[in-house]
């Protein structure tokens, strides 16, 4: 069994080297995947002989995948915009699950009204094989403390942590293959194993479908 690892450092502190930051991060994942199906497509010729193939990404990179799709904007009930922003992420391998912490803020557009809210959730991640995504699931919300808000939107502030979990981060896209190596990946007949949270960040198995 051969191994790929995805590593990198701590993520860049400023506003300023985010972006730089996350164009690498998206260069070294398509960079993960094209490695993979690089060398089972040399392989390709002999089935018998094609051993499965470890990918792993880690804690950092996870992170910075995470932070490419905040801040993030969502309308409830038409007439309460969410705003949520600043994730922070911890793992969870004693639960095959990830942990991330957001801050909230709720307006009001028929009133004007707002409130604010930080948040702390758990979900786990799954392959898609029909898209080539890797998406959030069973995303369940720990603790929500409100911060501050009207009285008239503190019932709506409580259900901030529901909101977010079912309206914008259920199914969420956290990575999507590159075409060229999704189709790779469906010509030499790969499957991707269940994603599994480890200390240092995401493992995976990828391999040729049995039978």
């Amino acid at each position: 069994m051969s191994s790929t690892t995805i590593s990198g450092g701590a993520a860049p502190v400023g506003r300023r080297y985010r972006r730089r930051a996350v164009l690498r991060m998206s260069v070294a994942a398509g960079a993960l995947w094209a490695g993979v199906l690089a060398l089972l497509a040399l392989l390709s010729g002999c089935a018998g002989l094609i051993g499965s193939h470890d990918v792993d990404i880690s804690e950092s990179q996870l992170t910075l995948l995470l932070a490419r799709q905040f801040p993030m904007e969502r309308k409830v009930a038409e007439v309460i915009d969410l705003s949520v922003t600043n994730p922070v992420l911890t793992l969870i391998p004693q639960g095959n699950r990830v942990g991330t912490e957001l801050d909230v803020a709720a307006v009001d557009r028929l009133f004007g009204n707002t409130a604010t809210a930080h948040v702390k959730l758990d979900y786990g991640l799954r392959f898609e094989p029909s898209d080539h995504t890797i998406r959030m699931t069973q995303v369940r919300v720990r603790d929500l403390t409100l911060a501050s808000g009207s009285s008239s939107l503190h019932g709506a502030a409580q259900r901030i942590g529901g909101l977010v979990a079912e309206n914008a981060l259920e199914n969420l896209v956290i990575y999507r293959m590159k075409p060229a190596q999704a189709d790779e990946m469906d010509r030499l007949g790969l499957v991707a194993s269940p994603i599994t949270v480890t200390p240092r960040g995401l493992h995976m198995t990828v391999a040729p479908k049995q039978g």
